[in-house]
């Protein structure tokens, strides 16, 4: 009665129920706003578990899930991340499950409560507005690169989004979110960079705070004890990180050999600006993964837009700025000094924008600014051209398939005895088809039989034309006149030839041809002794 009374003298009807009541109170509200959030979200994670269960893995997807399974324990697995120039994290998760089976498609058990993560986080807990959600949710990375495929880029994603979504809730919370981007830092090399860069613009941000008051003595040692956290698992990256002296892809004192060279400087420029906001390559629809300056030179043109775009964006907030800046620079100067990287590198910038958004619209709104859930002409524009290379992305991946690697592995299950001598060029082609069969295969680059690539200098890639040379050896090492070759192209009357002249013919008896993945083609030959 006291309440109901109370009620009344404030000004509420009557007759108003207690349920109108709750749902026009902040907590009513914030339901209804939660439910139909979730409502928006339930159908593009319906579609993430779809394009995800559809997806068809390629070499570097599949590679380190064979590093994983052929490690009986964490030493031989450290040992083999030194071979793959990528942190710990990834391998370590992935070899979870791969104590369980030799599925690779076990992988889903980590990449999918990985990418339904994502699209919780940006569907429940952004400050977007529903409509920007769902261009958020169609954007390429999101829709595809870095929750569809099944990469070391994925945790890289949650653990950015994880990091801007408490340190809104809890900006002085220094060691939760100084250890987030730490992690994230033992992710992959470009979370290297990216939590650097998030790093500072949260020191940036934290002075800000403290300008005109003194800093407590318990908010020094949580600064002191974050920085510590973050050197030292940093550290550890880096440490995991260092080349094995044996590995074959080292740059032989080419390391930085193009830093003064302008061409190549203006290449890492305009694919850290330009690439991320367009990365449909040039020969859509045949094919829609990978671009570069290189081979899109339409990329110069959309550079000065995007710096445009980011100034207009941001100019009112210095720190956010500083953020893109300093991913932007050092995406570039890693880029032109020590690799020159692809799209799924260069996607740190897109999450850099994304984590700009999320922090100024935040504040905005918490400041009660008026427009505070408004996007710009500018902004709508980035994230629109993002969405719509996240629908051709997927549009194309169902109408070609990302990899043949599994599609020839079901045809050898299905035609050829399951002994049959199994061998392919070149390695990092060849290894995504034995993961996919789950069975050691003979590579024919190092003579040695294997489940996956090692990027070993005893696995050194070799001139084509011996190709016939090593098939006679193959044949020998595995003690059979029959080998069924798996080759990234066909065969061409050079390599006939030769091979007639060893007294070996090749019959071509399926091939596979349409995976977007140039180097996840297969043709398939028999060979055999002749005479």
């Amino acid at each position: 009665m006291e309440t109901e009374s109370a009620i009344r003298k404030a000004g509420a009807p009557a007759d108003q129920t207690r349920d109108d009541r709750v749902a026009h109170s902040p907590e009513g509200h914030s339901r209804k706003e939660f439910f139909y959030n979730l409502l928006l979200t339930l159908p593009f994670l319906l579609l993430y578990w779809v394009n995800l269960a559809h997806h068809t893995l390629w070499f570097d997807e599949i590679n380190p899930w064979g590093i994983s399974a052929a490690s009986p324990d964490l030493r031989t697995l450290f040992s083999y991340v030194h071979y793959e120039g990528h942190p710990w994290l990834w391998y370590f998760l992935l070899w979870i499950p791969s104590r369980f089976t030799y599925d690779p498609r076990a992988m889903l058990w980590i990449v999918a409560p990985i990418g339904t993560a994502i699209y919780l986080l940006i569907g429940l807990a952004s400050p977007f507005t529903r409509l920007q959600k769902a261009i958020t949710f169609l954007g390429y990375f999101v829709a595809f690169e870095y929750t569809v495929m099944n990469r070391m880029y994925d945790p890289m994603f949650l653990l950015a989004l994880l990091y801007v979504w408490r340190r809104m809730r809890k900006p002085d919370g220094m060691i939760g979110n100084v250890l987030l981007l730490a992690v994230m830092a033992n992710t992959d090399m470009a979370g290297v960079l990216l939590s650097g860069a998030l790093l500072l613009e949260y020191a940036f941000d934290r002075w800000q705070a403290h300008t005109g008051r003194m800093w407590s003595s318990t908010e020094k040692r949580a600064a002191a004890t974050a920085f510590v956290i973050y050197v030292a698992l940093v550290g550890f990256s880096v440490a995991s990180l260092v080349p094995s002296p044996y590995i074959s892809w080292q740059s032989s004192g080419k390391l930085g050999s193009q830093v003064l060279h302008m061409k190549h400087l203006v290449r890492s420029i305009v694919n850290l600006t330009a690439a991320p906001w367009w990365p449909i390559s040039v020969e859509y629809p045949r094919r829609f993964w990978l671009t570069d300056l290189q081979e899109n030179h339409k990329l110069l043109y959309l550079t000065p837009g995007v710096l445009l775009a980011y100034w207009q964006i941001f100019k009112r907030e210095k720190g956010l700025l500083l953020l893109l800046g300093l991913t932007l620079l050092s995406g570039v100067l890693f880029a032109d000094v020590v690799y020159p990287g692809h799209v799924r590198n260069w996607g740190i910038v897109y999450v850099s924008f994304l984590v700009c958004l999320w922090i100024s619209q935040a504040k905005r709104a918490g400041s009660r600014e008026t427009g505070a859930a408004s996007w710009s002409a500018w902004t709508y524009g980035l994230m629109g051209m993002s969405a719509l290379a996240g629908v051709l992305a997927l549009g194309s991946s169902w109408v070609r398939p990302f990899s043949d690697a599994r599609a020839t592995a079901e045809w050898i299950q299905k035609n050829e005895p399951p002994d049959v001598a199994l061998v392919g060029l070149p390695d990092l082609s060849f290894a995504g088809v034995a993961e996919e069969l789950q069975r050691p295969v003979y590579f024919v680059e190092c003579r040695c039989v294997a489940r996956f690539k090692l990027f070993s200098k005893e696995r050194e890639q070799y001139p084509e034309e011996q190709l016939p040379a090593k098939l006679v050896v193959a044949r020998q090492d595995l003690k059979t006149n029959q080998l069924l070759l798996i080759s990234y192209r066909p065969l061409l009357p050079a390599d006939l030839k030769g091979l007639a002249n060893v007294s070996l013919s090749a019959q071509e008896v399926a091939k596979f041809d349409s995976g977007d993945v140039g180097s996840d083609i297969h043709y398939i030959y028999r060979i055999t002794k002749s005479g």
